[in-house]
């Protein structure tokens, strides 16, 4: 069995004639050329792969790359998808590309590709989806747990089932805009610090026991205009390797694995070395490189007009999802420069009325006379991209967008909104969709996550505890 690294949140797994790619963003940037892969994917790692199949964790674009897998229809790849309340995924995949064999797989299911390599797929977090994945080849066992900060009675499960892991993959970053997207905020000094990242990875390689923890899917910088300033914040995994060797004093080991890099049973670890302590410089180099391609994304702003049927038709149809228990009781509001015109316009979500309003200003200041709880900046292509293509759970990862708190309440009415897009574009708005004997047999097999939710509210939310003592102490 050989595994190699691709690319940021890419694995590739083979072993006999089973050649399994997960998460294949593998050209170009993601999120309106807000990110690039670093470091550059290694463009032999793209000529030699082959994938037999294709495992795709989740919906946000970093790991449900359009481009690449387009590049990867050509083998005719088997692709396999979390089995989720939403059917997004699927239809999406048979409707955007020509792949032929498309299949949703169970939580906690045990699917066998070939003689000896079999896969289980995890689902977490009840209403938005993520997976993680366990690989089994040839008696090597990989937990991929990428994104999903799978934690509790839930990761007991995959641990009871799979007592031995000899690799785990796991984030060290979030893809989340909060703090950082939040004008006047500091998040270095928040509990989203890289330092807090690696002590969340570092309990969570702890609480597996795996022999190699593999700091993955967070090796991401930004090149757009808008957004290379969060590159101060960049989780270096050299850093995380430092940390976790002061506070772990088992046999466990932290590898750094870079695109290009791989192991197998018969040669061992391949490391291909990057120097992360140039980032700055590498990230000039980059940028020159690329400039074209970013110049051409940022000049798409001086030729468009707000597209003011797709914001009311989008935020109706939201707001007409919201009733009874649930509630939006209050406004905001997305600040939108129309270039081509030289017209400011804010666009207004009211939870009150469930109605919207589009009103042209004069100057920024008059946002401030609508009784917003926030507002948000973003570019004219990305909100217009938002409202026609429903992903503006997307939209958030790519921090393209400066949010600015006006009310008492709006940091917490801004969590409220976030989760509110999150439900509804992954089909739990209105609740009444959930009531389907398919979402039913869903919420059965994954039972343990409720338990798991209360246990996060009541340790992070109300005792304000830190993320990783959801794992352990350390």
């Amino acid at each position: 069995m050989k595994f190699s690294v691709i690319s940021h949140a890419c694995l590739y797994i083979e072993h006999s004639d089973v050649r399994l790619i997960i998460d294949p963003w593998i050209i170009g940037s993601c999120y309106w050329r807000s990110w690039w892969n670093y470091p550059k994917v290694d463009e032999e790692c793209i000529k030699n792969l082959r994938p037999t199949h294709i495992y795709i964790s989740h919906l946000h674009w970093d790991h449900y790359h359009g481009p690449s897998l387009r590049f990867l229809e050509k083998f005719k790849p088997k692709v396999i998808l979390p089995k989720h309340f939403n059917q997004r995924m699927i239809n999406d995949c048979k409707n955007d590309f020509n792949f032929v064999d498309i299949k949703e797989i169970n939580h906690g299911e045990k699917l066998y590709l070939g003689d000896n390599f079999s896969i289980t797929s995890y689902q977490f977090n009840p209403f938005i989806i993520d997976s993680s994945l366990v690989i089994e080849a040839n008696g090597i066992t990989l937990l991929n747990s990428n994104d999903s900060k799978v934690f509790g009675l839930s990761l007991n499960q995959i641990i009871k089932n799979h007592p031995k892991f000899d690799f785990v993959f796991r984030s060290h970053s979030s893809a989340s805009p909060l703090p950082h997207c939040i004008k006047g905020e500091k998040p270095e000094i928040s509990d989203r610090s890289p330092k807090e990242y690696a002590n969340d990875f570092i309990a969570f390689a702890k609480a597996t026991n795996t022999k190699y923890a593999i700091p993955f899917a967070s090796s991401h910088i930004y090149l757009h205009d808008l957004t290379r300033k969060f590159n101060r914040f960049y989780s270096n995994p050299e850093y995380v390797k430092n940390i976790f060797e002061e506070k772990i004093n088992n046999n466990q080991k932290c590898i750094v694995m870079s695109s290009g890099s791989n192991w197998s049973e018969k040669n061992g670890f391949n490391i291909k070395a990057n120097d992360y302590s140039r980032i700055k410089e590498h990230t000039i180099n980059y940028l020159i490189e690329v400039e074209e391609k970013i110049t051409k994304q940022k000049n798409k702003e001086s030729s468009l007009r707000l597209n003011k049927k797709g914001f009311h038709t989008y935020y109706k149809n939201f707001l007409s999802s919201i009733y009874f228990p649930i509630k939006l009781d209050f406004r905001f509001g997305f600040l939108i420069n129309e270039k081509k015109t030289k017209k400011l316009y804010i666009c207004i979500v009211d939870g009150f009325s469930k109605n919207t309003y589009i009103f042209e200003l004069k100057k920024e200041e008059e946002v401030f006379k609508y009784n917003l709880s926030f507002f948000i900046k973003t570019p004219i292509y990305v909100f217009n991209d938002c409202n026609l293509k429903i992903m503006h759970n997307t939209f958030t990862p790519s921090k393209l967008l400066e949010i600015k708190l006006i009310s008492k309440n709006s940091r917490k009415n801004l969590d409220n909104y976030l989760m509110l897009i999150d439900f509804y574009e992954n089909d739990c708005l209105p609740l009444k969709r959930l009531l389907t004997l398919r979402n039913l047999k869903i919420i059965i097999r994954r039972w343990r996550e409720a338990i798991d939710m209360l246990v996060y509210i009541y340790k992070i939310k109300i005792c304000r505890q830190r993320i990783f003592t959801l794992y352990s102490k350390i």
